[in-house]
């Protein structure tokens, strides 16, 4: 079976990476807190998607980080290094985006958790780079 390529694929998932971490520094820049973690769990979400593709594998249509990251174990890619970091992500997939018991979106989260989100979604980005070289 032919194994199919991948790597402009993974080269655009990648630009889509840095653009979301580049749209979380701006939003934090504005004060716009909540979107700012929105924007790093999708930077973090493609950048894992990205890997997945990276090891011949397709995207499935899912948005936890939890999840992606088990699928990448059961290939056999070591991935505990940035399991907190993918964890801490992983919180604002769902009440980022929409209204709920959480209340929001102003004042849901403060710049703290923009800072943490930014640093986590960094340190994920340089994991998934060190994987693909």
């Amino acid at each position: 079976m032919k194994k199919i390529d991948f790597s402009a694929d993974v080269k655009t998932w990648l630009e889509f990476v840095a653009y979301d971490l580049k749209s979380a520094r701006w939003q934090m820049k504005g004060k716009i807190y909540t979107f700012s973690c929105y924007a790093s769990q999708q930077s973090a979400e493609k950048a894992l998607k990205a890997l997945l593709l990276a090891y011949g594998k397709p995207i499935p249509k899912i948005h936890s980080l939890d999840r992606l990251m088990t699928i990448l174990k059961n290939l056999n890619i070591e991935v505990s290094s940035i399991e907190d970091e993918a964890r801490e992500l992983d919180k604002y997939y769902i009440t980022t985006r929409y209204p709920g018991q959480y209340g929001g979106p102003e004042g849901l989260y403060d710049r703290d958790d923009a800072e943490t989100a930014i640093h986590a979604v960094e340190t994920i980005i340089a994991f998934v780079k060190r994987k693909i070289k």
